[in-house]
């Protein structure tokens, strides 16, 4: 294994434990009902189970980023939620909170593309097409 292989492996092990403690963090404080997050999911208009539904897909993509041949799939869904915590953050005027969300994006499909070359490749193909 090359410098640069060892370099970039430890690169990405630190961005997916950085996205995987978030992802502990704030789908452990929305499923256990924490009052900031009923609070703003209640302002925001969404029902409480839309919030426990957020927190058990921030757990699961903890619990995929920690498998490197699932990592790819943890990213997509962490992904996924940040698409919809940055619609929900610009819609509600809370512009403030979009450049850490786009952190959040970025950093998660650093991991899809680098865990999976696979999905840049087909992406390629249906934009070519």
């Amino acid at each position: 294994m090359t410098k640069v292989r060892i370099v970039k492996e430890v690169v990405l092990w630190m961005i997916t434990l950085f996205l995987a403690l978030i992802c502990l963090r704030s789908g452990w404080l929305k499923v256990t009902g924490n009052i900031f997050w009923v609070r703003d999911f209640h302002r925001w208009g969404y029902p409480d189970w839309f919030r426990i539904a957020v927190g058990i897909a921030e757990l699961t993509s903890m619990a995929l980023l920690l498998v490197p041949r699932f990592a790819s799939y943890g990213a997509s869904l962490f992904a996924a939620v940040m698409l919809g915590a940055m619609f929900t953050h610009y819609t509600h005027n809370e512009t403030s909170r979009l450049p850490f969300n786009l952190l959040l994006l970025t950093l998660s499909l650093v991991i899809v593309f680098v865990r999976r070359p696979s999905f840049l490749k087909q992406a390629r193909k249906s934009w070519n097409a």
